[in-house]
């Protein structure tokens, strides 16, 4: 999938992806960051993702982020 950063917090860890496909948005948390090489990125940004679904949390999440 592909979207744009719409928010990131390093203080908590987390932050938001829209999704160009319309869907709802998803969370990333830092640690995809960290596993994609990155320090850190910026609203506006665009990236491409993967989505896991957590059935326990009953929430999505994005990983395998990359930076376009």
């Amino acid at each position: 999938m592909i979207g744009a950063v719409k928010s990131y917090d390093p203080r908590r860890g987390s932050g938001i992806i829209s999704r160009d496909d319309g869907r709802p948005d998803v969370m990333f948390y830092a640690n995809e960051l960290e596993n994609a090489g990155l320090a850190s990125v910026a609203s506006g940004e665009r990236v491409s993702f993967d989505v896991k679904t957590d059935l326990a949390l009953k929430r999505s999440f994005a990983v395998n982020l990359t930076r376009l």
